[in-house]
Protein backbone atom coordinates (compact mmCIF):
# COMPACT_ATOMS: atom_id res chain seq x y z
CA UNK A 1 0.00 0.00 0.00
CA UNK A 2 1.03 3.56 -0.12
CA UNK A 3 3.41 4.58 2.11
CA UNK A 4 1.18 6.15 4.73
CA UNK A 5 -1.41 3.53 4.57
CA UNK A 6 0.07 0.99 6.95
CA UNK A 7 -2.87 -1.87 6.89
CA UNK A 8 -6.60 -1.74 6.18
CA UNK A 9 -9.60 -3.53 5.09
CA UNK A 10 -13.29 -2.87 3.81
CA UNK A 11 -16.62 -4.57 2.81
CA UNK A 12 -18.72 -3.77 -0.40
CA UNK A 13 -17.90 -1.69 -2.98
CA UNK A 14 -14.19 -0.46 -3.65
CA UNK A 15 -13.78 2.90 -2.02
CA UNK A 16 -13.18 5.55 -4.53
CA UNK A 17 -9.46 5.62 -2.94
CA UNK A 18 -9.08 1.93 -3.87
CA UNK A 19 -6.72 0.93 -0.87
CA UNK A 20 -7.44 -1.96 1.68
CA UNK A 21 -8.26 -5.58 1.80
CA UNK A 22 -11.46 -6.26 0.72
CA UNK A 23 -13.89 -8.71 3.01
CA UNK A 24 -16.72 -10.29 0.88
CA UNK A 25 -19.53 -10.10 3.97
CA UNK A 26 -20.28 -7.32 6.64
CA UNK A 27 -17.42 -7.63 9.40
CA UNK A 28 -18.03 -7.83 13.04
CA UNK A 29 -15.60 -5.86 15.41
CA UNK A 30 -13.08 -9.02 15.58
CA UNK A 31 -13.06 -9.40 12.38
CA UNK A 32 -12.68 -5.89 11.35
CA UNK A 33 -10.11 -5.87 13.50
CA UNK A 34 -8.20 -8.94 12.49
CA UNK A 35 -8.60 -7.47 8.35
CA UNK A 36 -7.64 -4.33 8.92
CA UNK A 37 -3.99 -5.57 10.96
CA UNK A 38 -4.93 -4.17 13.86
CA UNK A 39 -4.71 -6.76 16.45
CA UNK A 40 -1.71 -5.26 18.21
CA UNK A 41 -1.69 -3.66 21.23
CA UNK A 42 0.51 -1.38 22.46
CA UNK A 43 2.94 -0.46 26.08
CA UNK A 44 4.37 2.29 27.89
CA UNK A 45 7.87 1.87 28.62
CA UNK A 46 10.42 4.03 30.46
CA UNK A 47 12.42 6.14 28.77
CA UNK A 48 16.57 6.34 29.91
CA UNK A 49 19.13 8.58 29.51
CA UNK A 50 23.07 8.67 29.28
CA UNK A 51 26.19 10.95 29.07
CA UNK A 52 29.34 11.01 29.31
CA UNK A 53 30.14 12.97 32.64
CA UNK A 54 27.48 9.92 33.93
CA UNK A 55 27.57 7.08 31.40
CA UNK A 56 25.26 4.80 33.83
CA UNK A 57 21.84 4.35 32.22
CA UNK A 58 18.98 6.67 34.13
CA UNK A 59 15.33 6.73 33.78
CA UNK A 60 13.29 10.00 33.13
CA UNK A 61 10.62 9.81 35.19
CA UNK A 62 8.23 12.46 33.84
CA UNK A 63 8.26 10.35 30.18
CA UNK A 64 7.42 7.02 28.63
CA UNK A 65 7.49 5.76 25.42
CA UNK A 66 4.53 4.00 23.78
CA UNK A 67 5.55 1.64 21.55
CA UNK A 68 3.81 -1.39 19.92
CA UNK A 69 3.94 -5.11 21.56
CA UNK A 70 4.32 -6.71 17.86
CA UNK A 71 7.45 -5.01 16.70
CA UNK A 72 8.93 -2.62 19.49
CA UNK A 73 8.09 0.35 17.18
CA UNK A 74 8.46 3.57 19.13
CA UNK A 75 5.32 5.85 18.64
CA UNK A 76 6.43 8.38 20.38
CA UNK A 77 7.51 10.00 23.63
CA UNK A 78 4.75 11.01 26.16
CA UNK A 79 4.15 12.86 29.48
CA UNK A 80 3.63 9.62 32.11
CA UNK A 81 0.17 10.98 32.53
CA UNK A 82 -0.52 9.15 28.97
CA UNK A 83 -3.20 6.55 28.87
CA UNK A 84 -3.24 4.61 25.27
CA UNK A 85 -6.50 3.51 23.92
CA UNK A 86 -6.03 0.29 22.46
CA UNK A 87 -7.41 -1.09 19.14
CA UNK A 88 -9.82 -3.27 20.76
CA UNK A 89 -11.04 -1.13 23.19
CA UNK A 90 -12.09 1.98 20.38
CA UNK A 91 -14.07 -0.91 18.47
CA UNK A 92 -15.27 -1.57 22.25
CA UNK A 93 -16.27 2.46 22.36
CA UNK A 94 -17.73 2.31 19.03
CA UNK A 95 -19.83 -1.21 19.52
CA UNK A 96 -21.29 0.75 23.02
CA UNK A 97 -21.52 4.18 21.37
CA UNK A 98 -23.66 2.56 18.39
CA UNK A 99 -25.63 -0.19 19.76
CA UNK A 100 -24.57 -3.91 19.39
CA UNK A 101 -24.89 -5.19 15.49
CA UNK A 102 -26.36 -1.79 14.42
CA UNK A 103 -23.28 -0.73 13.18
CA UNK A 104 -21.83 -2.39 9.90
CA UNK A 105 -18.08 -1.95 9.88
CA UNK A 106 -17.09 -0.53 6.36
CA UNK A 107 -13.69 0.27 6.41
CA UNK A 108 -10.79 0.62 9.19
CA UNK A 109 -6.35 0.82 9.68
CA UNK A 110 -3.87 1.91 10.80
CA UNK A 111 -1.58 5.26 9.18
CA UNK A 112 1.75 6.58 9.46
CA UNK A 113 3.38 3.23 10.50
CA UNK A 114 0.64 2.47 13.21
CA UNK A 115 0.93 5.75 14.76
CA UNK A 116 -2.95 6.94 13.68
CA UNK A 117 -6.30 4.55 13.48
CA UNK A 118 -9.61 4.63 12.22
CA UNK A 119 -12.78 3.07 12.50
CA UNK A 120 -15.24 3.74 9.69
CA UNK A 121 -18.62 2.04 10.22
CA UNK A 122 -21.89 2.83 8.59
CA UNK A 123 -25.36 3.24 10.54
CA UNK A 124 -28.53 2.09 9.28
CA UNK A 125 -31.62 3.90 7.83
CA UNK A 126 -29.78 6.00 4.49
CA UNK A 127 -31.29 9.32 3.87
CA UNK A 128 -32.40 10.20 0.91
CA UNK A 129 -32.40 13.72 -1.37
CA UNK A 130 -33.94 14.19 -4.53
CA UNK A 131 -34.09 10.39 -4.94
CA UNK A 132 -30.42 10.28 -4.24
CA UNK A 133 -29.42 7.81 -1.24
CA UNK A 134 -26.87 9.30 1.30
CA UNK A 135 -25.10 6.47 3.70
CA UNK A 136 -24.40 7.55 7.13
CA UNK A 137 -21.16 7.10 8.38
CA UNK A 138 -19.20 7.29 11.92
CA UNK A 139 -15.53 7.42 11.80
CA UNK A 140 -13.66 7.24 14.86
CA UNK A 141 -9.89 7.94 14.91
CA UNK A 142 -7.28 7.31 17.46
CA UNK A 143 -3.79 8.76 18.21
CA UNK A 144 -1.00 6.17 19.55
CA UNK A 145 2.06 8.98 19.28
CA UNK A 146 -0.55 11.47 20.95
CA UNK A 147 -1.01 13.63 17.85
CA UNK A 148 -4.59 13.73 18.37
CA UNK A 149 -6.99 12.97 21.01
CA UNK A 150 -9.65 10.66 19.94
CA UNK A 151 -12.10 11.61 17.78
CA UNK A 152 -15.36 10.48 16.10
CA UNK A 153 -17.74 12.79 13.56
CA UNK A 154 -20.37 12.10 11.12
CA UNK A 155 -19.11 11.64 7.57
CA UNK A 156 -21.70 10.79 4.75
CA UNK A 157 -20.99 8.71 0.91
CA UNK A 158 -23.13 9.55 -2.11
CA UNK A 159 -23.82 6.00 -3.43
CA UNK A 160 -23.98 7.49 -6.96
CA UNK A 161 -20.34 8.45 -6.77
CA UNK A 162 -18.70 7.66 -3.36
CA UNK A 163 -18.01 11.45 -2.66
CA UNK A 164 -17.33 11.84 0.65
CA UNK A 165 -19.32 14.30 2.33
CA UNK A 166 -17.13 15.71 5.85
CA UNK A 167 -19.61 17.37 8.24
CA UNK A 168 -16.50 17.05 10.19
CA UNK A 169 -16.79 20.65 11.79
CA UNK A 170 -20.06 21.47 11.86
CA UNK A 171 -19.97 21.47 16.13
CA UNK A 172 -20.01 20.26 18.96
CA UNK A 173 -23.03 17.99 17.48
CA UNK A 174 -21.34 16.40 14.93
CA UNK A 175 -17.67 15.79 16.83
CA UNK A 176 -16.42 14.46 19.67
CA UNK A 177 -13.14 14.79 21.79
CA UNK A 178 -11.84 12.25 24.59
CA UNK A 179 -8.40 13.09 25.57
CA UNK A 180 -5.91 9.91 26.68
CA UNK A 181 -6.89 10.11 29.95
CA UNK A 182 -7.79 7.34 32.51
CA UNK A 183 -11.37 8.31 31.78
CA UNK A 184 -11.59 8.27 28.54
CA UNK A 185 -13.27 5.08 27.79
CA UNK A 186 -15.63 5.08 30.95
CA UNK A 187 -19.40 4.44 30.62
CA UNK A 188 -19.81 8.23 31.01
CA UNK A 189 -17.90 9.34 28.04
CA UNK A 190 -19.96 6.82 26.06
CA UNK A 191 -23.22 8.41 27.57
CA UNK A 192 -20.93 12.08 26.51
CA UNK A 193 -20.21 10.87 23.00
CA UNK A 194 -23.81 9.44 22.39
CA UNK A 195 -25.03 13.05 23.65
CA UNK A 196 -22.52 15.01 21.80
CA UNK A 197 -22.47 12.98 18.58
CA UNK A 198 -26.60 13.24 18.42
CA UNK A 199 -27.14 9.53 18.08
CA UNK A 200 -30.78 10.19 18.79
CA UNK A 201 -30.85 11.45 14.52
CA UNK A 202 -30.30 15.31 16.08
CA UNK A 203 -27.44 15.92 13.21
CA UNK A 204 -28.91 13.28 10.47
CA UNK A 205 -31.77 15.52 10.99
CA UNK A 206 -30.39 18.64 10.32
CA UNK A 207 -28.10 17.34 7.45
CA UNK A 208 -30.74 16.29 6.07
CA UNK A 209 -33.03 19.56 6.01
CA UNK A 210 -30.31 21.35 5.15
CA UNK A 211 -28.81 19.17 2.30
CA UNK A 212 -32.48 19.17 0.90
CA UNK A 213 -33.02 23.05 1.25
CA UNK A 214 -29.72 23.14 -0.52
CA UNK A 215 -31.12 20.66 -3.10
CA UNK A 216 -34.41 22.78 -3.53
CA UNK A 217 -32.36 26.17 -4.18
CA UNK A 218 -30.93 27.68 -7.21
CA UNK A 219 -27.50 28.84 -7.69
CA UNK A 220 -27.44 31.64 -10.09
CA UNK A 221 -24.59 32.71 -12.23
CA UNK A 222 -23.45 35.75 -9.43
CA UNK A 223 -22.81 33.46 -7.31
CA UNK A 224 -21.48 30.82 -8.26
CA UNK A 225 -17.78 32.48 -8.84
CA UNK A 226 -18.19 34.20 -5.41
CA UNK A 227 -18.39 30.35 -3.99
CA UNK A 228 -15.67 28.85 -5.84
CA UNK A 229 -13.13 31.70 -4.36
CA UNK A 230 -15.02 31.28 -1.12
CA UNK A 231 -14.18 27.51 -1.05
CA UNK A 232 -10.65 27.35 -2.09
CA UNK A 233 -9.52 31.27 -0.98
CA UNK A 234 -11.89 31.46 2.14
CA UNK A 235 -12.88 35.00 0.30
CA UNK A 236 -16.03 34.87 -1.29
CA UNK A 237 -14.67 38.86 -2.86
CA UNK A 238 -11.04 37.94 -3.68
CA UNK A 239 -10.08 39.56 -6.80
CA UNK A 240 -9.18 37.24 -9.80
CA UNK A 241 -5.38 38.64 -10.21
CA UNK A 242 -4.87 38.04 -6.79
CA UNK A 243 -5.46 33.90 -6.63
CA UNK A 244 -2.64 31.95 -7.35
CA UNK A 245 -2.72 29.86 -10.16
CA UNK A 246 -2.50 26.61 -9.11
CA UNK A 247 -5.82 28.09 -7.03
CA UNK A 248 -7.25 28.97 -10.25
CA UNK A 249 -6.84 26.28 -11.99
CA UNK A 250 -8.64 23.81 -8.79
CA UNK A 251 -11.09 26.38 -9.19
CA UNK A 252 -11.72 25.78 -12.37
CA UNK A 253 -11.69 21.86 -12.57
CA UNK A 254 -14.35 22.44 -9.56
CA UNK A 255 -16.38 24.58 -11.56
CA UNK A 256 -16.52 22.34 -14.62
CA UNK A 257 -17.23 19.44 -12.02
CA UNK A 258 -20.27 21.08 -10.46
CA UNK A 259 -21.93 20.73 -14.15
CA UNK A 260 -20.31 17.34 -15.73
CA UNK A 261 -19.03 15.52 -12.74
CA UNK A 262 -20.24 11.96 -11.50
CA UNK A 263 -23.29 11.63 -9.80
CA UNK A 264 -24.40 15.25 -10.71
CA UNK A 265 -26.95 14.05 -13.94
CA UNK A 266 -29.71 13.65 -11.12
CA UNK A 267 -32.31 15.78 -13.13
CA UNK A 268 -33.88 17.06 -9.68
CA UNK A 269 -30.53 18.94 -8.67
CA UNK A 270 -29.67 20.47 -12.04
CA UNK A 271 -28.44 23.97 -11.37
CA UNK A 272 -29.16 23.86 -7.63
CA UNK A 273 -26.62 24.46 -4.73
CA UNK A 274 -26.75 20.47 -4.20
CA UNK A 275 -25.43 20.01 -7.55
CA UNK A 276 -22.83 23.02 -6.74
CA UNK A 277 -21.72 21.25 -3.66
CA UNK A 278 -20.98 17.86 -4.67
CA UNK A 279 -19.16 19.06 -7.50
CA UNK A 280 -16.36 21.02 -5.29
CA UNK A 281 -16.53 17.59 -2.93
CA UNK A 282 -15.57 15.50 -6.13
CA UNK A 283 -12.53 17.90 -6.86
CA UNK A 284 -11.63 17.52 -2.98
CA UNK A 285 -11.68 13.94 -3.45
CA UNK A 286 -10.83 12.70 -6.32
CA UNK A 287 -8.36 15.41 -8.44
CA UNK A 288 -7.21 17.71 -5.49
CA UNK A 289 -3.13 16.71 -5.03
CA UNK A 290 -2.79 14.22 -7.39
CA UNK A 291 0.72 14.62 -7.22
CA UNK A 292 0.03 13.01 -3.55
CA UNK A 293 -0.06 9.62 -2.67
CA UNK A 294 -3.85 8.20 -2.50
CA UNK A 295 -4.05 7.85 1.32
CA UNK A 296 -2.64 11.41 1.81
CA UNK A 297 -5.40 12.37 -0.20
CA UNK A 298 -7.63 10.76 2.07
CA UNK A 299 -6.62 12.02 5.06
CA UNK A 300 -6.76 16.05 4.04
CA UNK A 301 -10.18 14.66 2.58
CA UNK A 302 -11.25 13.73 6.01
CA UNK A 303 -9.25 15.49 8.04
CA UNK A 304 -7.20 18.30 6.82
CA UNK A 305 -6.95 21.47 4.42
CA UNK A 306 -9.42 18.94 1.69
CA UNK A 307 -12.51 18.82 4.16
CA UNK A 308 -12.07 23.08 4.63
CA UNK A 309 -12.29 23.60 1.10
CA UNK A 310 -15.40 21.35 1.32
CA UNK A 311 -17.11 22.89 4.77
CA UNK A 312 -16.65 26.49 3.34
CA UNK A 313 -18.37 25.38 0.48
CA UNK A 314 -21.56 24.13 2.53
CA UNK A 315 -21.36 27.17 5.25
CA UNK A 316 -21.26 29.50 2.38
CA UNK A 317 -24.41 27.95 0.52
CA UNK A 318 -26.73 27.81 3.56
CA UNK A 319 -25.84 31.34 4.24
CA UNK A 320 -26.09 33.01 0.53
Amino acid sequence: MPANVETMMFVGETPWHGLGTKLDKVATSEEAIIAAGLDWTVSLNPVYTKNEVNPAMATIPEFVAVTRDTDGQVFNIMKKRFVPTQNRQAFQFFDELVGEKKAIYHTAGSLQGGKVIWILAKLPEDLIIKGEEINKFLLLVNAHDGSRAREMFHTGIRVVCSNTLAMADNGAKSKFYARHTVNSLSSAKVAEAREALGIADRFYAQFEEEADRLANLQLTAEARPKLLKMAFTGNPETKDDEIWHPIKVAMDKAEELITVGKGNNNPNIQGTRYQAYNGIVEYVDYFRGNKKTIDQRLSSAWFGSGNEVKQRAWDYLLKI
